[in-house]
């Protein structure tokens, strides 16, 4: 998936090299796409992103390599090209009335109807590379790009006057990359009728000290190759403004708590980790206005760093499950199922589910070579066996296995996988965060990634075939998308609860 990476990193980190443009222009741009419901606006003008500072990071989150370095040139060029055809800025504007779409791509165009064309080609190629369709109109001046019902939502809505929404864009109108966000009317009252209270982690309370003590926030990413960003918030008070200031120090330290924590690295290593990037921040109040500044750049590089030797291993190894996840679910949202593995109408079969979700990992090219009425290891489809994605792929695994993977689905009679046409969400009953989608088995264990075979879970005892890689226990990927490293001291029962999906267990993994 490293291509659509960096196309978002480029999209949610940019760094400047040219001077910003008209103060106000965006502000106007923008108004005939924000409705009642409107909750956040995105904005990042790629006409003045430092390509190479960007790809720095991104390369440093990704990691090195031939497929990197191709995928970097892929994006200098469409980059480039974005330029050439007249394109500046990418936008887009979310709230409730969008959901359950995705957000249209919205993109300044100029006035010529074939100069729009070519713009809207070069997203369209785009979403073409992720394996989803897309449609684009041109509307207020802009190319609308995007899945067919999210064009149809933009193209319906009724534009109204949001005061402080478009008093947070204005707040970043000379930044490279700005995020605005305000609660709509609509928005305050759900919240306060269904979530009265502010969860623990951001210290308890009223939601109206969100609600109604906050007007707007703004996240603006300023000039420079360290990505300088400040994190803006207009309070109703000068007393809500202290308020707000207490929220979102929690909300700093939880939101890196999510993001960086992980089983391979101890407790403190951790908290000494997140301790260095709130130190790097810098938060004053002035009446009413809260700013937070620090750089981008040196958070995210200090986000990635792990542990070397095999805990590091472990933390790649856990990061492919999360892909391999993100596979599945996206998967899902476009059929209404997870895979399967393919079968003729007789039950022979043909093709693993890992072959169906490469276009889901960036693999669309390669999903195309393949002979899908035809088994694994038909004269034309075996060719194909040695271009395993690096995705599938174990950092544990012996260097002999190059076709062969240990990322499997564990099947036996209630799981995830049991359903042969591929199994819906609503019958993973025990909750998606208490079942088991994927493991990480042995090396002896591993199949050919192609060949519709896994791993079948032994009842009398679950760990067997998943414990050859790591000493204390093995990797496995909840239907919710985590990952979980299961010790191997867990309780047989308790573990074999956790592969069913609707045995009635509850519980979650042990800690």
């Amino acid at each position: 998936m490293r291509r659509l990476s960096l196309v978002l990193s480029l999209l949610a980190a940019p760094a400047v090299a040219q001077p910003p443009g008209e103060a106000s222009s965006f502000a106007k741009v923008a108004a005939p796409f924000i409705d009642e419901h409107t909750l956040v606006v995105v904005r990042v003008d790629l006409t003045r992103v430092d390509v190479e500072s960007v790809l720095k990071v991104a390369t440093a989150i990704q990691g090195h390599g031939e497929e990197m370095a191709e995928a970097a040139n892929e994006v200098r060029a469409w980059i480039k090209e974005f330029g050439r055809r007249g394109g500046t800025d990418v936008f887009i504007t979310y709230g409730a009335g969008d959901f359950p779409h995705l957000p249209c791509l919205i993109v300044p165009a100029p006035k010529d109807a074939a100069a729009r064309q070519s713009l809207a080609q070069l997203f369209l190629d785009v979403y073409r590379l992720t394996g989803k369709d897309a449609d684009w109109i041109p509307l207020h001046g802009c190319v609308c790009v995007g899945p067919k019902d999210s064009v149809a939502v933009v193209k319906a809505r009724k534009p109204v006057d949001r005061p402080d929404l478009t008093a947070a864009i204005g707040a970043g109108k000379d930044g490279v990359a700005q995020v605005a966000f305000a609660l709509s009317a609509e928005a305050k009252k759900i919240h306060e009728q269904v979530a009265p209270t502010l969860p623990p982690e951001l210290g308890g309370g009223a939601i109206q000290k969100v609600t109604r003590g906050m007007k707007w926030m703004a996240v603006v990413v300023d000039p420079g190759p360290k990505m300088p960003a400040r994190w803006l918030i207009e309070a109703a008070s000068p007393e809500a403004a202290q308020d707000l200031r207490g929220i979102e120090a929690r909300a700093q330290q939880a939101a890196l708590t999510q993001l960086l924590k992980s089983d391979v690295e101890s407790d403190a290593s951790f908290r000494r980790r997140v301790e260095r990037i709130i130190d790097t921040y810098r938060t004053r109040v002035e009446g009413t206005r809260l700013t937070t500044e620090g750089e981008l750049a040196t958070t995210l590089l200090e986000s990635v760093k792990a542990p070397s030797g095999a805990p590091a291993e472990r933390m790649r190894s856990a990061n492919s499950l999360k892909q391999l996840m993100i596979a599945l679910h996206t998967y899902h949202d476009v059929e209404g199922h997870f895979p399967a593995d393919s079968r003729t109408k007789d039950g022979k079969p043909l093709l693993s589910w890992r072959v169906h979700i490469l276009p889901y990992v960036e693999q669309e090219q390669l999903y195309k070579q393949f002979h899908l009425d035809e088994p694994w290891d038909s004269e034309h489809n075996k060719k194909l066996i040695d271009k395993m994605p690096k995705v599938f792929r174990s950092p544990r695994q012996a260097e002999a296995l190059k076709d062969r993977t240990t990322y499997l689905a564990p099947l036996g009679p209630g799981f995830l996988w049991d359903d042969p046409k591929g199994l819906p969400i609503t019958k993973i009953t025990d909750g998606t965060a208490n079942t088991i989608a994927l493991v990480e088995a042995d090396d002896d264990r591993a199949v050919i990634w192609t060949k519709p075979e896994d791993i079948t879970i032994d009842p009398k005892n679950p760990v067997a075939g998943l414990l050859g890689h790591y000493i204390e226990g093995f990797h496995a990927a909840m239907a919710d998308g985590s990952v979980r490293f299961i010790k191997k001291s867990v309780d047989p029962k308790t573990l074999w609860g956790l592969f069913t999906r609707a045995g009635g267990e509850v519980e979650g993994p042990p800690k």
